[in-house]
């Protein structure tokens, strides 16, 4: 081949090379726009398909049924079931009690002596366990008792409580008088490991609320509430909460110069702590817990000594209406309460005539003497008192 055709070959072959190198480079590097717009689109559709459907806010689920008194979810009709109170020894050389934080709604009211004595009311009273120690009953504990329209559960009682009892045949057991059988034995026990710590009295315990039911039916009592029974609590509507403007995390409530109670807030669970006999915390021994309440009610009545009564009973103003506190969620307001007979459900009002709202929970209501209001005291230093 001579000279001349092998430069032309050359040339033919570079120019191959230089075609060849430009169609790779733009293969390599595509259209700007082209690649803008088909990302775009493609990213998009892949977020729109991937993303999940925002819920809103589920709402709370609202329950069939409610427990009458705590206004909290159950799983039948309670609506028609009567309630049973028992009777609790609250003197300081009796503690601790067991059992008592079963109950619903709790009364603490003043017995001789300057002592308290408890009144434990629970509407599925048949699932109690063993409770205790059961002491002796006034008349005026049958007054608030019967305006839940309670079985009422005692050991003996005073003069008055008997007498209150016969004249409105109250469906009572009562261990003392012997009304404690269930058809197959007592529902009571004077329970052995008590008798190795305590003194006789205080040692009889309810053996359980299954025993007890076994006695209701043994006695022939109702176990549904007389027709046209009010109800006896108005609760905030389902999934609200109730929490009154002026705030205090701590109320001092004097009983007596032997028993000042102290219920304190807890944030974390939104309940009151009870503390008692000057900062003693107030505990179930059977589950080694303390008391805790979703509210507390203070309610101021006449109390007075019974002239010539023997054992210096007292006499608790139960009817009528007077003043009180309403206690909840870290917050306190003045009431009214207004009792209109003995066997009247108790009522309780705000300042402009509505009725309060509880929230929905356990509560505790202290009967306190009139001539002891003076010394109740809402704070955040509990301890310093």
């Amino acid at each position: 081949m001579n000279a001349k055709k092998i430069s032309v070959l050359i040339l033919i072959v570079c120019a191959a090379l230089v075609l060849c190198c430009a169609c790779l480079k733009k293969a390599e590097k595509p259209d700007d726009t082209t690649l803008e717009d088909t990302t775009v689109e493609d990213t998009t559709a892949e977020t729109t398909e991937s993303l999940p459907e925002t819920d809103a806010p589920e709402e709370p689920k609202v329950p069939e049924f409610f427990n009458p008194l705590t206004g909290l979810g159950v799983d039948k009709d309670l609506s028609k079931k009567r309630p049973a109170s028992v009777m609790i020894n609250n003197i300081n050389v009796s503690l601790p009690q067991e059992g008592i934080a079963q109950a619903d709604i709790m009364y603490e009211c003043l017995a001789e002596g300057g002592i308290t004595r408890l009144m434990m009311i629970s509407t599925e009273y048949e699932k109690l366990s063993k409770v205790g120690s059961v002491r002796s009953a006034r008349d005026y504990y049958i007054d608030y008792a019967d305006g839940y329209d309670c079985i009422f559960v005692h050991a003996g009682g005073s003069t008055y409580a008997y007498n209150t009892i016969a004249n409105r045949k109250t469906n009572n057991i009562d261990d003392v008088s012997g009304k404690n059988q269930t058809g197959s034995g007592s529902c009571f026990i004077r329970d052995p490991e008590r008798s190795k710590k305590f003194s006789y009295e205080h040692t009889l315990m309810l053996k359980s609320g299954e025993l007890l039911s076994k006695a209701v039916s043994y006695y022939g009592y109702r176990t549904e509430k007389s027709a046209g029974y009010e109800k006896p609590m108005n609760f905030a509507e389902f999934g609200t909460t109730v929490s009154p403007d002026t705030k205090a995390k701590h109320v001092r409530v004097v009983m007596s110069s032997y028993q000042k109670v102290d219920y304190v807030y807890s944030e974390e669970t939104g309940e009151y702590l009870r503390y008692q006999y000057n900062g003693q915390p107030h505990m179930d021994a059977a589950i080694d817990k303390q008391l805790a309440f979703k509210n507390v009610v203070l309610i101021y009545t006449n109390t007075a000594a019974i002239p010539g009564d023997e054992k210096d009973r007292i006499n608790v103003g139960t009817t009528g209406t007077g003043e009180g506190w309403f206690i909840t969620e870290g917050g306190y307001e003045k009431i009214t309460w207004k009792k209109e007979s003995a066997g009247a459900v108790l009522k309780f009002f705000r300042a402009d005539g509505t009725e309060v709202a509880f929230n929905r929970g356990k509560t505790m209501i202290n009967v306190v003497p009139t001539y002891n209001a003076s010394y109740t005291v809402f704070d955040d230093n509990w301890k310093d008192k």
